[in-house]
């Protein structure tokens, strides 16, 4: 069960009803599967690092959850699983609102079955990128250094963060005219993200995208919370993170990740992630020697 999970913590907050925030941020160092019960209510997870191999018929499990944000509707307990092999990593945010206090409360706007999945109990599902802005308050959250109340006031208070930014966002996207644009940028996110040793250009994304560069350049804001050069610069290095873990050289990953050269690398990797390659990568081999 997720509860298993050393680093899994769950806090009341106290907003309608019996709501609750709960969070994982693990790496597993054995083969794993978890089991996550689902208690009737709202469930809105934020997905940081994600590399586990989901285990319900019907989805996709080839499908990467990674920084994506993911809403259900629950109407009986239920059940999921997830695989996590040796040395991968499991950040999750939980919010979970209850559906009594829902019923009667005009707080959450209409969401839309986007994603397929088989688990009768869930009747609602949508799936999306996370916004910059909010998983940095999920980081808060799961890096937290504080213990006994401080700790529980922080996240608390970070938890009713995201879930402001969350609807707000949620909001925005409703009164917006054309909602099919930004899910068609989206698409070509998740592309990008597949294919990040290619040279992208906003006039690029633009027409793959089939809009144009200013709507494009506000749409990416909305989507993600930060502007095109900065997200892709982000989605580099965490690529490049994950990719340091294993035995490809140093000068080939900053190529499949798509920058002109090793020393380019080199000095955003540092300006970003504080270390060089070659430091992060040792300091990987000392965690797994510890």
């Amino acid at each position: 069960m997720v509860e298993n999970i050393a680093s899994f913590e769950q806090f009341n907050l106290n907003l309608v009803g019996r709501s609750w925030v709960r969070f994982v941020n693990h790496c597993f160092s054995e083969d794993t599967i978890i089991e996550n019960m689902h208690s009737p209510g709202l469930h809105i997870s934020m997905l940081g690092t994600c590399q586990g191999v989901t285990k319900n018929s019907g989805m996709d499990p080839l499908r990467d959850y990674s920084y994506q944000y993911m809403v259900t509707m629950v109407d009986q307990p239920c059940f999921s699983q997830m695989q996590f092999y040796r040395d991968t990593t499991w950040q999750t945010l939980s919010i979970i609102l209850p559906l009594d206090a829902l019923r009667g409360n005009i707080m959450i706007p209409e969401f839309r079955a986007n994603f397929s999945h088989a688990v009768p109990q869930i009747q609602l599902a949508e799936l999306g990128p996370v916004s910059g802005n909010i998983l940095r308050c999920c980081e808060a959250v799961w890096n937290c250094p504080l213990q006994g109340l401080e700790r529980g006031l922080f996240i608390q208070a970070k938890a009713q963060e995201v879930l402001a930014l969350f609807l707000h966002q949620k909001h925005q996207q409703k009164m917006m005219p054309d909602t099919g644009r930004l899910s068609e940028l989206s698409k070509v996110m998740s592309y990008i993200q597949a294919n990040l040793a290619q040279e992208w250009r906003l006039s690029k994304v633009a027409r793959l995208a089939g809009s144009n560069q200013t709507y494009v350049k506000q749409d990416i804001k909305t989507l993600v919370g930060l502007n095109f050069s900065d997200w892709l610069r982000k989605t580099r290095l965490e690529v490049a993170c994950e990719q340091l873990a294993g035995c490809e050289s140093i000068t080939q990953i900053s190529l499949d990740v798509g920058f002109k050269s090793q020393a380019h690398f080199a000095t955003s990797f540092k300006n970003e992630i504080g270390i060089s390659p070659s430091e992060y990568r040792q300091s990987l081999v000392q965690r797994q020697v510890s």
